[in-house]
């Protein structure tokens, strides 16, 4: 490692982003928060990352695909399953660390890890093996014992092995902060929230009529309960006329589209769409007044911080750290499966729903969502951990 007086006087620093989960050939979805904290950070330093994944039907055992993405140099390793999962992504991660040194391109300052389980290792070798300090930005909700209760065996020997050598812990929210510690991960955190790209995500004035509601996701029903939903949205839609809610999103929206036939809602009240790209969700959203939200748990979901970018009201259970950033001013709060709460949030809405600034909502979003503030956050961090 060159000096650290070297290193900081800089302009921008060389960052390496590894992750348990990024956008690949094998799933174009997985990870896609942490590819945009990647390019946000990529607006003020140079950043590569470098993710190791198994691909289905791969003829050879490795295969090291690289482009450059937003500005992100993304380094991707392919490999079969193998019998032993993990010895088989340790050897990719190993070739693609001597595919970056063959190319001249491993000459970074820190390593940006990102979900400590399951590659948490990888920072930690590097620690080991090349003296690089690393912090750790975590979203997962997998540390709350009342949501996870199917913990791996070695989760808390493996986090706490990782954590241990890590120089600061950025969990998105305060609630994820609390729980992590609860679970017995001590050290430096900071909060860093998700990112928004306020470009994409703006203003754009709605028509009153009729109210629109949306939901995006992954249409995981566990997770986001996309049935009382439905089944909330079927009593509403049947006593107001002027309403419309779309839902879709990388998920199995025909299943939903059955079950509202079965549902007996009003077909013009409702629809559905698959996977879209960013730039078309976020036309949906210009259009729409209301983001809806009825997840068992979650952190803090992009989808809600595009929502406030682009002007919209959010209703949502009360769970994670959802309530740090939603409060009367910015939509509703409901209690987690509570369906005569979610139906009794809807009516209100309808009824107060020009109430709602959305330039202040535009504005909060700018504050605390936005790429400079988010890439500034981490910039701060960055250097903070390299003068020590």
């Amino acid at each position: 490692m060159r000096p650290v007086t070297s290193i900081l006087q800089q302009e921008k620093l060389n960052i390496l982003f590894l992750s348990s989960w990024y956008p690949s050939k094998t799933i174009s979805t997985l990870g896609n928060f942490v590819q945009r904290h990647a390019e946000a950070v990529a607006t003020k330093n140079h950043v590569h990352v470098l993710y190791v994944t198994f691909l289905k039907d791969l003829p050879e055992k490795i295969r090291i695909e690289q482009e450059t993405i937003h500005g992100v140099v993304t380094t991707i390793v392919y490999c079969q399953k193998g019998i032993s999962g993990w010895l088989t992504k340790r050897s990719a991660f190993q070739s693609g660390i001597k595919f970056l040194q063959q190319k001249g391109q491993f000459q970074f300052d820190l390593v940006h890890l990102n979900i400590i389980w399951n590659a948490g290792w990888q920072a930690r070798w590097l620690k080991s093996k090349f003296d690089l300090p690393y912090i750790i930005t975590e979203h997962w909700t997998g540390y709350d014992k009342s949501i996870r209760k199917d913990q791996p065996l070695l989760l808390r020997p493996f986090s706490r092995h990782v954590v241990a050598k890590s120089s600061m812990i950025c969990p998105v929210t305060e609630n994820l902060a609390t729980v992590m510690r609860n679970y017995g991960l001590q050290g430096n955190y900071t909060v860093v929230p998700n990112v928004v790209d306020t470009s994409i995500f703006h203003l754009h004035e709605k028509d009153n009529t009729p109210i629109r509601f949306l939901h995006v996701s992954t249409l995981d029903d566990v997770h986001k309960n996309i049935s009382g939903i439905l089944r909330t949205w079927k009593k509403f839609s049947d006593e107001n006329a002027e309403v419309h809610l779309s839902i879709g999103g990388d998920g199995p929206f025909q299943f939903y589209e059955k079950k509202a036939e079965e549902l007996e809602i009003r077909p013009e009240s409702i629809s559905f769409f698959g996977e879209k790209k960013w730039n078309e969700i976020a036309a949906l959203m210009q259009q729409s007044h209301c983001l809806l939200m009825f997840s068992n748990y979650e952190n803090l979901p992009c989808v809600i911080v595009e929502a406030m970018a682009s002007g919209m009201a959010v209703i949502s259970t009360d769970v994670g750290g959802i309530k740090e950033h939603v409060d009367s001013s910015r939509g509703i709060l409901v209690t987690k499966g509570n369906e005569n709460e979610l139906l009794t949030s809807l009516q209100n809405f309808r009824m107060k729903a020009t109430s709602f600034d959305t330039a202040s909502l535009r504005k909060y979003a700018e504050d605390h969502f936005s790429v400079n503030n988010v890439a500034t956050a981490f910039d701060s961090i960055y250097r903070k951990v390299l003068s020590k």
